[in-house]
């Protein structure tokens, strides 16, 4: 360690109470949303492949449920609303200074989110539901794709601004100058004397207490300026598409799954083979979307996480790495064949990272802003003696407790995964699709084993509980070990999250005070779809009213 005082670096990389408290309050957020959100996206495509049917038959079952689908999903919509809400004032008010990075690397993909996707879908929305019944079915078919398309095209607006904080693509070389272990990030559309001027207000800012009130410097404007030059840089992220089709698909998943579930339910309480009828369509788009989701898109998005984020990568195989882990390298064959194709690759552990912060040697946080930018030296008063190669090394160190976390996450992720695509398989190859050997094979394990075991009239439901809720589990862990693995940082590499936090110190009883409003929320509003769902006529007359059928 260099001549500095230690607590500089707790206070940037040590996560204070207000950090871990916004935590809380923001994961349980965007976890309520997306949830929401996933039937969103995937219920149109039920009701899709109803319409669809009922056009080709002619059979009213169809339509049916395709209008009573389509009135839980309109509930569904105004809740996603409310608790996309929530959170983006969240994001505002508990991490003041994502003003700023919104402002800049999220502009245009923002913008465009609120002024095409989110309007254009909602408009589109309601547009469907009064015509439904009423115009032609293949009207109400386009209109339904234009709607899903739209509600897909936000979720790749608002990901790729989450994928620029993972993969900050357009800041070139700045993130590897501080941090030599990681790459670089594009081509150089960081204005540098900016960014390093933004960087000594935060820092300035966090050792003083919290850095999201370095926006409240009269100056700040004027030194910072426009930090990040390029505002389509993170529409064209390398990881910007790949994060978006994974967390797509998956929210397909759960959305058909949520909807497939529904109708097991409903066949074991009746036996009623209407209810199996209705699931196989769902259940074809299902299959395909959990068979492509973790073996398909999986394996690209992994891909993204070794080259652009190699710290997470080894935090994510620390469970099995074990003490190695933190040593120089280590060899996994597995995990080496899936991240680089060479079984006898190694895996950099984290002494591998220490070493390349050593490579810094004994320059300052002083003698890095002498030479590009004087004037910020009283902004750094305090850190001046701070090395670069420390700093770099807390940032490793501090991940090292949260990788036993991460690699949790990570495996749990990848075991639902698993059971989630041998679920997959049995459904495809016995209920929907006949091929030789595959499908003796699954009839064998469907109608030999599990029939025995569970009853033959209750082996679809089960496997359709399996991919559902093993859907969920791995969708849960999978953006778990995401978010956690990004840290020490809100934008990787450039930006700790004791520099966002807000300076208002946050109590307790408001912790559990915005919990429990979400969880209320949550609560009400997935009551108000299961009644919408099971009782219609409670909702009937105000449909009518929408549509004018009591003019």
């Amino acid at each position: 360690m260099g001549l500095f005082d230690s607590s500089i670096i707790k206070a940037l990389y040590e996560h204070t109470l207000n950090t871990n408290y916004a935590f809380i309050m923001t994961i349980y957020g965007i976890y309520l949303h997306a949830a929401f959100v996933s039937l969103t996206l995937g219920f149109p495509l039920a009701i899709l492949a109803w319409l669809i049917l009922w056009s080709r038959t002619g059979d009213d079952i169809y339509i049916k449920y395709a209008k009573t689908l389509s009135n839980v999903w309109i509930v569904n919509f105004a809740l996603g609303v409310v608790t996309g809400t929530i959170v983006e004032f969240g994001l505002l008010d508990i991490w003041p200074t994502s003003i700023l990075l919104y402002a800049s690397s999220g502009f245009l993909p923002l913008l465009y989110e609120a002024t095409i996707a989110f309007i254009g879908e909602a408009v589109m929305v309601v547009f469907f539901l009064i015509t439904l019944g009423k115009w032609k079915v293949n009207y109400s078919i386009i209109l339904l794709t234009i709607t899903w398309f739209l509600g897909s095209l936000s979720g790749y607006f608002i990901l790729s601004v989450n994928a620029w904080m993972n993969v900050p693509w357009g800041m070139g070389e700045i993130p590897h100058v501080l941090y030599p272990f990681l790459p670089d990030y594009g081509p150089n559309d960081a204005n540098l004397t900016g960014t390093l001027n933004l960087a000594a207000l935060l820092l300035n800012y966090t050792l003083a207490g919290s850095g999201g009130a370095a926006l409240s410097n009269p100056n700040f404007t004027h030194l910072v300026s426009t930090f990040y030059l390029d505002p389509n840089a993170p529409l064209i992220n390398p990881d910007a598409v790949i994060t978006t089709l994974h967390t797509l698909f998956a929210a397909y998943a759960i959305g058909l799954g949520t909807v497939a579930t529904a109708l097991s339910v409903r066949f074991l309480r009746t036996r009623d083979e209407k209810y199996l009828k209705l699931m196989k369509p769902i259940l074809w788009l299902l299959t395909i979307i959990l068979l492509i989701e973790p073996i398909v898109l999986g394996h690209f998005m992994g891909d993204t996480v070794v080259k652009y984020q190699p710290l997470k990568f080894t935090a994510l195989v620390t469970l099995t790495g074990g003490k190695e882990v933190y040593g120089y390298e280590f060899y996994d064959p597995i995990e080496a064949l899936f991240a680089y194709g060479n079984p006898h690759h190694p895996i950099y552990g984290f002494g591998y990272y220490l070493s390349q912060c050593n490579t810094l040697g004994n320059t300052t946080l002083g003698v890095l802003y002498t030479k590009f930018d004087p004037t910020m030296l009283s902004y750094i008063t305090n850190a001046a003696n701070l090395s670069l190669a420390d700093n770099c090394r807390a940032s490793v160190l501090s991940i090292e407790p949260l990788a036993p976390l991460i690699s949790g996450f990570y495996y749990t992720m990848i075991g639902a995964g698993i059971i989630v695509a041998v679920a997959s398989v049995l459904v495809l190859f016995t209920y929907l699709v006949k091929v030789p050997v595959l499908s003796d094979i699954t009839d064998f394990i469907n109608n030999k084993i599990l029939s025995v075991l569970l009853g033959y009239d209750t082996v679809l439901p089960f496997l359709v509980f399996v991919m559902t809720f093993g859907s969920a589990i791995a969708a849960t862990a999978g953006w778990a070990a995401r978010e956690i693995g990004r840290q020490p940082w809100t934008v990787y590499g450039l930006i700790t999250s004791n520099e966002v936090v807000t300076p208002v110190t946050i109590m307790p009883w408001f912790v559990a005070f915005v919990l429990a409003v979400l969880t209320i929320i949550a609560v009400g509003g997935s009551l108000a779809m299961y009644y919408v769902a099971t009782r219609p006529s409670m909702i009937k007359g105000i449909i009518e009213f929408l549509r004018g059928d009591q003019a």
